[in-house]
């Protein structure tokens, strides 16, 4: 059975886990003269960690996000070619709360004594215990999709947009992966000119 993830899904396990958006570009690059954009070959390792459905919104969402600032598509020769990457690790985290009051007073006993002609009451047995810890071990996903633009004509990358997160188990939507994909493009060099 094909166990498939949806990255840039911005409805997460834990909410002090939300995904990050990082881009950065070439500083040298005049992305003004770049004039068309074109999808290089889909990676099949991609196929093992995407839905084909997912796939197909992250591609509309890309070509959307290019074509709103100018850029037309090509299928072949174009200025820009587009790569898309994504990768799933397996991590683990730890956390371990204690209970404060089991144990912690020891063993309380009260003892009741008579001696020079009076009657005392008194604490015996009084004691620290050792607090107890109960630790949990939590499994979880985190996806990293990787977008990069490399100029056609001097191969190389001249943007790179990287989104990192924990994992749902839910199916991504279109509108998810487009909310995405605009946070993502939202510092490249170029803006958007079409809503």
């Amino acid at each position: 059975m094909k166990k498939y993830i949806f990255p840039l899904v911005l409805i997460f396990l834990s909410s002090c886990n939300p995904w990050k958006y990082v881009a950065e570009f070439d500083h040298k690059a005049d992305f003004d003269t770049y004039k068309t954009f074109g999808l290089l070959n889909w990676d099949p390792q991609n196929d093992k960690v995407i839905s084909p459905q997912t796939k197909k919104y992250i591609l509309l969402s890309i070509k959307d996000e290019l074509e709103a600032r100018g850029y037309t598509y090509e299928e072949n020769g174009a200025d820009l070619q587009v790569s898309v990457f994504a990768i799933v690790q397996q991590e683990t985290n730890y956390a371990a709360y204690s209970d404060h009051y089991a144990g912690y007073y020891g063993p309380i006993g009260v003892g009741v004594g008579v001696g020079s002609g009076g009657v005392g009451v008194g604490v015996v047995g009084y004691g620290f215990g050792t607090y107890p810890y109960t630790i949990y071990k939590n499994d979880y996903e985190v996806g990293t999709v990787v977008i990069d633009l490399l100029d056609n004509s001097k191969k190389i990358i001249v943007w790179q947009g990287v989104a990192s997160g924990r994992l749902s188990r839910e199916e991504a939507t279109e509108g998810s992966v487009r909310q995405s994909l605009r946070k993502l493009f939202s510092d490249f060099p170029k803006k958007r000119v079409k809503k």
